[in-house]
């Protein structure tokens, strides 16, 4: 015997070292940092695209890579580069060139020299001017003070003389707007809040005609105000450069979420209209974890036309799904800033918080002014659903259709509630709702956004369950419940559309029915649709990026899962005849063929241990399969070795096929002679190196990984089928050494199913708090004893006792760790 038991059992072979490389380095990583359970898209809202960054969302921004920001257009540069160009007459890239070039990029001066040779000189000596004052600028600059020259209380005055000077010399507008902005960023960098504050009162406010420069010159103040101590007056105005300057929002919102305390209500009180007012309450709503219903009716109530009414809207639900579709258990482990008590609130309260932006929604879509949206009708269709009245979601949904809009977003919100809507109306799926859901299925496959995913992946769960004939499971059931979806009933009202607390709890109509044969092949077909393999995926360097998202299933999973007869089924739809145009759309969006099908039929019949059905799938395999990657490199060895039984070169390679018809042929001899000892063993050989500790698992699953989840159910996991075989083959074997080589192989696979044991129960110990982890690991060393001792170690005992004096027996001792250790009663 060549190998030690334990590398017996552990199998490191170099085709699992390699696979597990493989595995770390290229599986599927997070697609999307911003990603959590939600199905309403924010970009539904008007001016989404404006205020995008502050979206509701578990990270510190919405869509903002803070260490990979460089491609990233900052919109006061994209302003200042196009006014500069305009004003001088230049193309952009000449601004940008001697502006903002990058750290790695040398600056040029393309754009003095045509202001000098236009006769620009004051704007050229603006300029040089500018640059002076942005090298001592570390509030702005970002840079470390080590590295900013910085300024003396002498540069200061000689600069804002300069300034005030040249200001009240110019005659020219865009010169003089931004020689007012410096010197308000002057006085505030010389540490003179008061005065920057002065500043701009005396220079910014005359100036008739304001561009986005000014809105700079309001944000410094506003920051100048909070150095002055005046906290009030800074949330003030960084509420009104929020809402109104795109230029300077990103530098606002910090200041709000970071540097001031809420001070909304003492906000409203310096506002000079009801416009002014309703920016402060939508400023300070997409504040994280805002009470923004409130906020919202007085937006609403103030100043209709605000742009950012959706906006916040469409945040409050993003954020409501979150804390209502996520369970407890796993709430208290996230947001570790926000309080706890008004974590447990936002989570016990969010059915109900749901029904009152329900509430908010009608009464919005029926505003006269509102009404000319779809994003209303579109908003309260949606908690309406989730609140599963169906007819009454179907409704508002048709209302919103009925609205013009040129938002694409909201065009494709629309079509993906219906694509929900359309599966879960009725209990069986139906010629008509094929023929409804298709184009939407279409339409949204693939998607690299993870909300269209949820929609998509949802809807197809949904079809899957139904087309199995059982009950689907309620993906829009609130955090932590199971419970299946309803049939589409309509929720009695206890009061106007109050549906979300007495619809949750009430009883779900079960209609279970008897799937059909074609039902089962386009189960089979749409759950690969939800899997990351089938979904969004593009081309990188050398490698296939793919979208994995929390909704997402594995394809391999779905494959590794399902019958044998299942395939066949399928194999079946495919070459059917009379193929409606429902069926021709799906295998197309499938993307899946023949060759695959065979492919995964052999597979899944081998699994079932049914040989020959193997084999007669895999002849419809060219034979260039098996000699191409993956089989190439993951079928190097003979899956008829054993640890130095079976066959006796372990070197001679197979192809799938060969090992199908070779274990088809070693089955029918048994069946025709069960004292076949040599054809039990190579049968067990066989069949124990096709699982996930041989050396041949290729032949079952396209993965392999050292982390996975081992089902304590599957004979992949458990090699209960080879332990049958070497059992067989020891009770027939034709001497004591030969019952006891085979005993030994039993002994093997039975330790598998120990160890599976140990695993499991070990999973999650040391979560645990340490008292009760050690009291729980002494339980468990007792326990695993116990069932070693009574239930893992019948053919230990057996080669103790049965065949304690053969040659093999002593043979183990002196290589056997594991043996070993066994008679030592350790």
């Amino acid at each position: 015997m060549n190998n030690s038991t334990k590398s017996f059992f552990r199998l490191n072979y170099r085709t699992k070292s390699i696979i597990i490389l493989l595995l770390m380095a290229c599986g599927p990583e997070p697609f999307d940092y911003d990603e959590f359970k939600s199905f309403f898209t924010p970009e539904s809202a008007k001016n989404e695209t404006q205020f995008h960054h502050y979206n509701f969302t578990s990270q510190f921004l919405y869509d903002y890579n803070l260490w990979d920001s460089e491609g990233t257009a900052d919109p006061s540069q994209i302003e200042n580069t196009k006014a500069w160009a305009s004003y001088v007459g230049v193309a952009e890239k000449t601004v940008t060139d001697e502006l903002y070039t990058n750290a790695d990029s040398k600056s040029t001066t393309g754009l003095t020299e045509a202001l000098q040779q236009k006769g620009k000189t004051e704007a050229a000596d603006y300029l040089a001017l500018a640059r002076k004052i942005e090298s001592a600028d570390t509030d702005m600059s970002g840079e470390s003070e080590s590295t900013t020259q910085k300024a003396t209380t002498a540069d200061y005055e000689v600069w804002l003389t300069t300034i005030e000077t040249n200001y009240n010399q110019s005659t020219d507008n865009f010169v003089k707007e931004r020689l007012a902005y410096q010197a308000v960023k002057v006085a505030d960098m010389a540490g003179n809040p008061q005065k920057s504050i002065e500043l701009y009162k005396k220079l910014v406010e005359p100036i008739s005609s304001k561009t986005f420069i000014s809105d700079w010159a309001r944000s410094r103040m506003a920051g100048a105000y909070t150095h002055a101590g005046d906290s009030t007056q800074a949330y003030y105005h960084f509420s009104q450069v929020f809402v109104t300057a795109p230029t300077r929002r990103k530098v606002a919102h910090l200041s709000l979420r970071t540097y001031l305390p809420k001070l909304q209500d003492e906000a409203l009180k310096l506002c000079k209209s009801d416009a002014e007012k309703a920016n402060v309450y939508a400023a300070t709503a997409v504040l994280p974890f805002q009470d923004a219903l409130p906020m919202m009716e007085q937006i609403r109530e103030l100043d209709i036309n605000n742009p950012m009414l959706e906006f916040v809207m469409a945040r409050e639900i993003n954020k409501n799904e979150d804390f209502f579709f996520t369970n407890w258990q796993d709430l208290k482990y996230s947001y570790w800033n926000l309080d706890s008590t008004k974590k447990e609130t936002l989570k016990k309260e969010s059915s109900d918080y749901f029904s009152k932006l329900l509430d908010f929604s009608l009464e919005s879509a029926e505003n006269p002014t509102l009404k000319q949206s779809p994003f209303w009708y579109t908003a309260a269709a949606y908690l309406t659903f989730i609140a599963q009245d169906y007819p009454k979601a179907n409704e508002f949904l048709q209302k919103a259709k009925a609205i013009p809009t040129d938002n694409q977003h909201l065009k494709d919100q629309i079509a993906m509630q219906e694509m929900i809507l359309a599966v879960s109306e009725s209990p069986v799926v139906t010629p008509e709702m094929e023929k409804k859901v298709i184009p939407l299925l279409e339409r949204f496959a693939r998607s690299d956004k993870f909300r269209t995913a949820n929609n998509f992946n949802a809807a197809c769960r949904i079809l899957v369950a139904k087309y199995r004939g059982i009950t689907p499971m309620n993906e829009f059931a609130e955090g932590g419940e199971t419970r299946p979806l309803k049939n589409g009933k309509q929720v009695k009202e206890s009061k106007p559309l109050g549906w979300f607390a007495s619809c949750f709890g009430k009883k779900d109509d079960e209609r279970n029915v008897k799937a059909s044969p074609e039902g089962k092949a386009k189960a089979f077909l749409v759950s690969l649709l939800t899997s990351y393999q089938l979904g969004y995926h593009k081309q990188e360097e050398g490698w296939v990026s793919n979208a994995n998202f929390m909704s997402s299933s594995d394809q391999y999973a779905i494959e590794d899962s399902t019958s044998s007869a299942t395939i066949n089924y399928t194999l079946d739809y495919f070459t059917k005849n009379n193929h409606t145009d429902f069926d021709t759309r799906l295998i197309k969006l499938t993307g899946l063929d023949n060759d695959y099908l065979y492919l995964v039929l052999g597979r899944r019949s081998l699994a079932e241990h049914q040989y020959a059905k193997a084999a007669e799938a895999w002849k419809h395999i060219s034979p260039a399969v098996w000699e191409a990657e993956p089989f190439k490199t993951y079928l190097d060895v003979n899956p008829f070795h054993l640890n130095g039984q079976g066959e006796a070169n372990p070197k001679e390679t197979v192809t799938p096929i060969s090992f199908a018809v070779r274990m088809a042929e070693l089955q029918e001899k048994v069946n025709k002679n069960p004292k076949d000892y040599n054809s039990w063993l190579l049968l067990g050989c066989g069949s124990y190196n096709m699982s996930y500790f041989g050396n041949s698992w290729i032949l079952l699953r396209r993965a392999w990984s050292g982390g996975e989840q081992k089902n304590e159910t599957d004979d992949y996991y458990t090699s209960e089928k080879a332990l049958s075989y070497f059992d067989k083959a020891m009770n027939v074997a034709p001497t004591t050494e030969a019952a006891a080589k085979a005993c030994y192989l039993a002994a093997a696979c039975q330790k598998i199913r120990y160890e599976l044991a140990y695993g499991a129960m070990y999973d999650g110990l040391y979560s645990l708090p340490d008292g009760e982890r050690e009291k729980r690991e002494a339980e468990i060393t007792k326990t695993l004893e116990t069932l070693r001792k009574e239930k893992y170690a019948t053919y230990f005992n057996l080669l103790k006792t049965k065949y304690q004096q053969t040659n093999y027996e002593e043979q183990l001792i002196k290589e056997c760790s594991t043996y070993k250790d066994f008679l030592a009663g350790k």
